[in-house]
């Protein structure tokens, strides 16, 4: 299932458990509303699963649609009697990974078109244009110089082979995003965010919103953080991020304090970490770290957009000092003609 479809089913399972219906009641509900003949079969089995005394969370396991976290945190729920509440927040995060997997892909593919047509534009300079310009200059006596035709070669060869690369790489991206089910937009953006650099900002403040919203779906159901740290790492991928996690689940491991545990993690900042010592005083913990998950996710958007607004003028600066050295390159061979003719 798709991120906005999980959220989807979630919010409808919390709505209709806050009107008094049962879970078995709100799948037959959901079954009869569902509109695609596929969506209906599903609900339809878990309807039946459901009314035969299967719990929530064993319906969805055996669907197998589900992703990992909600079938153990709908579990959990149904253990704690926290279900409405957590099939909220479970709606609310995966909502969030909707919104920031489409920010994501939005801000990904802005550049790679902008960087495709500026290449494009040199490409069909450098194969169209100069050889006009040159059989023109040919006509007239004279001749490009040996390093501007070399230039212009060269130029060929690196704008083709760059043309070639981006859309080899758009491929293989939407291979392996179709490969991967499309159950995980924003982890499979987070992924490829590593892959292309370890240390990229961006990917760090995803993986911190992750583990903070599940910190705080997994307190407020009371339960204790070492489950946390247990779902987070079937959720993150962030390499550092994990890391720090496997730290902190050692250290709570050992008996330390969750907020001593934290701070040896190095898993949040200074600031991060007061926040949280104050909202354990205050019985609030599950609170702070919602606010938190809200505050990465908004830095996250605004390193986003700090990257789109650089890249813009960049990108028409660069276009306007190729072409320009293009054109000066074209023009210097017909201004020693003028000079000759006069």
């Amino acid at each position: 299932m798709k991120t906005k479809e999980v959220a989807a089913f979630c919010r409808q399972i919390a709505y209709l458990l806050g009107a008094g219906i049962p879970p078995d009641g709100a799948m037959i509900i959901l079954a009869e509303d569902a509109e695609s003949p596929a969506e209906r079969e599903k609900l339809g089995r878990m309807a039946e699963r459901a009314s035969a005394g299967q719990p929530l969370h064993r319906t969805m396991e055996e669907e197998g649609d589900f992703p990992a976290y909600v079938v153990k945190m709908a579990r959990v729920a149904q253990e704690t009697g926290t279900l409405e509440s957590v099939m909220n927040s479970l709606a609310d995060y995966y909502e969030r990974e909707n919104s920031l997997a489409k920010t994501i892909r939005n801000a990904v593919t802005y550049p790679l078109v902008m960087v495709f047509m500026l290449l494009a534009v040199l490409f069909i300079l450098l194969t169209r244009v100069m050889p006009i310009f040159e059989g023109v200059y040919q006509q007239l006596g004279t001749q490009l110089s040996p390093i501007t035709k070399t230039a212009v070669q060269l130029g060929t060869v690196v704008t083709g082979f760059l043309m070639g690369l981006i859309l080899l790489l758009a491929i293989a991206a939407g291979v392996f995003y179709w490969i991967s089910g499309r159950k995980d937009s924003a982890g499979f953006a987070e992924r490829i965010l590593s892959f292309l650099k370890e240390k990229n900002r961006i990917s760090s403040l995803l993986a911190k919103r992750r583990f903070s919203s599940i910190l705080a779906n997994v307190l407020s159901a009371g339960l204790d953080p070492e489950k946390a740290v247990e779902l987070s790492l079937e959720v993150i991928h962030h390499r550092r991020t994990r890391e720090k996690l496997l730290r902190l689940q050692r250290n709570l491991a050992e008996g330390l304090s969750f907020y001593e545990s934290l701070r040896q993690a190095d898993l949040l900042s200074s600031l991060d970490l007061q926040m949280v010592k104050v909202g354990s005083h205050s019985g609030k913990t599950d609170q702070v770290f919602r606010e938190l998950a809200v505050g990465y996710e908004t830095e996250a958007d605004e390193v986003l957009e700090g990257i789109i607004a650089r890249f813009e003028p960049t990108m028409v600066v660069v276009l306007a000092l190729v072409v320009g050295l293009i054109l000066l390159a074209v023009m210097m061979p017909l201004v020693g003609i003028m000079a000759a003719i006069g």
